[in-house]
Protein backbone atom coordinates (compact mmCIF):
# COMPACT_ATOMS: atom_id res chain seq x y z
CA UNK A 1 0.00 0.00 0.00
CA UNK A 2 1.62 3.47 -0.87
CA UNK A 3 0.36 6.49 1.25
CA UNK A 4 0.88 9.98 -0.35
CA UNK A 5 1.39 12.76 1.82
CA UNK A 6 1.30 16.41 1.42
CA UNK A 7 2.74 19.07 2.99
CA UNK A 8 2.90 22.52 1.64
CA UNK A 9 2.76 21.73 -1.93
CA UNK A 10 5.87 18.82 -2.07
CA UNK A 11 4.82 15.51 -1.44
CA UNK A 12 6.52 12.14 0.21
CA UNK A 13 5.66 8.62 -0.47
CA UNK A 14 6.41 5.86 2.15
CA UNK A 15 5.52 2.35 1.75
CA UNK A 16 3.27 0.98 4.82
CA UNK A 17 3.33 -3.29 4.67
CA UNK A 18 0.46 -5.19 5.84
CA UNK A 19 0.30 -7.40 8.72
CA UNK A 20 -0.99 -10.71 9.43
CA UNK A 21 -1.21 -12.97 12.50
CA UNK A 22 -0.63 -16.46 12.00
CA UNK A 23 -2.42 -18.27 15.09
CA UNK A 24 -1.60 -22.32 14.29
CA UNK A 25 0.16 -25.04 16.46
CA UNK A 26 1.49 -27.07 13.50
CA UNK A 27 5.11 -25.83 12.55
CA UNK A 28 4.53 -26.75 9.17
CA UNK A 29 1.72 -24.91 8.41
CA UNK A 30 2.66 -21.50 10.16
CA UNK A 31 5.40 -21.69 7.73
CA UNK A 32 3.57 -22.20 5.08
CA UNK A 33 0.87 -19.79 5.93
CA UNK A 34 3.63 -16.94 5.92
CA UNK A 35 5.28 -17.88 2.92
CA UNK A 36 1.90 -17.50 1.37
CA UNK A 37 1.02 -14.38 3.40
CA UNK A 38 4.53 -12.47 2.48
CA UNK A 39 4.32 -13.43 -1.16
CA UNK A 40 0.74 -11.05 -0.67
CA UNK A 41 2.77 -8.41 0.79
CA UNK A 42 2.10 -9.21 4.56
CA UNK A 43 4.46 -8.87 7.66
CA UNK A 44 3.65 -12.08 9.10
CA UNK A 45 3.55 -12.38 13.00
CA UNK A 46 3.80 -16.26 14.03
CA UNK A 47 1.65 -17.82 17.10
CA UNK A 48 1.62 -21.78 18.32
CA UNK A 49 -0.86 -21.20 20.88
CA UNK A 50 -3.91 -19.41 20.87
CA UNK A 51 -2.70 -17.11 24.39
CA UNK A 52 0.39 -15.87 21.88
CA UNK A 53 -1.77 -15.65 19.23
CA UNK A 54 -4.20 -13.10 21.22
CA UNK A 55 -1.35 -11.26 22.85
CA UNK A 56 0.30 -10.34 19.03
CA UNK A 57 -3.29 -9.59 17.79
CA UNK A 58 -3.13 -6.98 20.63
CA UNK A 59 0.60 -5.78 19.97
CA UNK A 60 0.68 -5.79 16.03
CA UNK A 61 -3.42 -4.63 15.45
CA UNK A 62 -3.35 -7.34 12.18
CA UNK A 63 -5.30 -6.53 8.87
CA UNK A 64 -5.50 -10.56 8.59
CA UNK A 65 -5.68 -12.68 11.61
CA UNK A 66 -6.06 -16.71 10.46
CA UNK A 67 -6.70 -18.94 13.15
CA UNK A 68 -6.67 -22.72 13.61
CA UNK A 69 -9.29 -24.28 15.84
CA UNK A 70 -7.30 -27.20 16.95
CA UNK A 71 -4.51 -24.92 20.04
CA UNK A 72 -3.02 -26.40 22.38
CA UNK A 73 -3.80 -24.21 24.84
CA UNK A 74 -7.50 -23.64 23.74
CA UNK A 75 -10.15 -23.86 21.47
CA UNK A 76 -9.77 -21.68 18.49
CA UNK A 77 -14.10 -21.70 18.35
CA UNK A 78 -13.66 -20.05 22.20
CA UNK A 79 -10.76 -17.56 20.93
CA UNK A 80 -12.59 -16.71 17.79
CA UNK A 81 -15.16 -14.31 19.73
CA UNK A 82 -12.32 -13.12 22.31
CA UNK A 83 -10.12 -11.76 19.11
CA UNK A 84 -13.65 -10.38 17.73
CA UNK A 85 -14.09 -8.06 20.76
CA UNK A 86 -10.88 -6.35 20.09
CA UNK A 87 -9.71 -6.03 16.70
CA UNK A 88 -11.65 -5.62 13.55
CA UNK A 89 -9.04 -7.45 11.24
CA UNK A 90 -10.48 -9.98 8.47
CA UNK A 91 -10.72 -13.58 10.58
CA UNK A 92 -9.89 -16.70 8.68
CA UNK A 93 -10.47 -19.91 10.35
CA UNK A 94 -8.53 -22.94 8.69
CA UNK A 95 -9.22 -25.83 10.88
CA UNK A 96 -9.26 -29.83 10.01
CA UNK A 97 -12.54 -30.58 11.65
CA UNK A 98 -15.13 -31.34 9.31
CA UNK A 99 -16.52 -28.89 7.04
CA UNK A 100 -20.22 -28.96 7.57
CA UNK A 101 -20.66 -28.21 11.43
CA UNK A 102 -17.72 -26.69 11.68
CA UNK A 103 -18.05 -23.81 9.20
CA UNK A 104 -21.07 -22.56 10.80
CA UNK A 105 -20.09 -22.29 14.45
CA UNK A 106 -16.89 -20.31 13.23
CA UNK A 107 -19.17 -17.94 11.44
CA UNK A 108 -21.25 -17.31 14.57
CA UNK A 109 -18.26 -17.00 16.63
CA UNK A 110 -16.97 -14.11 14.78
CA UNK A 111 -15.40 -15.28 11.90
CA UNK A 112 -15.02 -13.98 8.31
CA UNK A 113 -14.58 -17.33 6.47
CA UNK A 114 -13.67 -20.93 6.95
CA UNK A 115 -11.46 -22.99 5.33
CA UNK A 116 -10.74 -26.75 5.97
CA UNK A 117 -7.31 -28.37 5.56
CA UNK A 118 -6.05 -29.66 4.03
CA UNK A 119 -5.98 -26.47 1.56
CA UNK A 120 -4.52 -25.24 -1.34
CA UNK A 121 -2.10 -22.33 -1.65
CA UNK A 122 -3.25 -21.73 -4.87
CA UNK A 123 -6.41 -21.31 -3.32
CA UNK A 124 -5.62 -19.05 -0.43
CA UNK A 125 -3.85 -16.49 -2.91
CA UNK A 126 -6.79 -16.12 -4.67
CA UNK A 127 -8.94 -15.72 -1.59
CA UNK A 128 -6.45 -13.37 -0.21
CA UNK A 129 -6.70 -11.56 -3.70
CA UNK A 130 -10.41 -11.58 -3.74
CA UNK A 131 -11.14 -10.01 -0.48
CA UNK A 132 -7.61 -8.71 0.75
CA UNK A 133 -6.32 -6.68 -2.45
CA UNK A 134 -3.27 -5.22 -2.38
CA UNK A 135 0.10 -4.88 -3.58
CA UNK A 136 1.81 -8.28 -4.53
CA UNK A 137 5.27 -8.69 -3.69
CA UNK A 138 5.66 -12.60 -5.49
CA UNK A 139 3.36 -13.75 -7.59
CA UNK A 140 4.40 -16.86 -7.12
Amino acid sequence: MIVVHRDGGRSAMETLQRSAVVIEDDADIRRLLAIVLSGRGFAVHEAGTGAEGERLVDAVRPELITLDLNLPDMDGLELCPRLRAHSDAHLLTISARPPDLTAEQCLAAGSDQFMAKPFSPRALRAYLDAVLPGDVLDAA
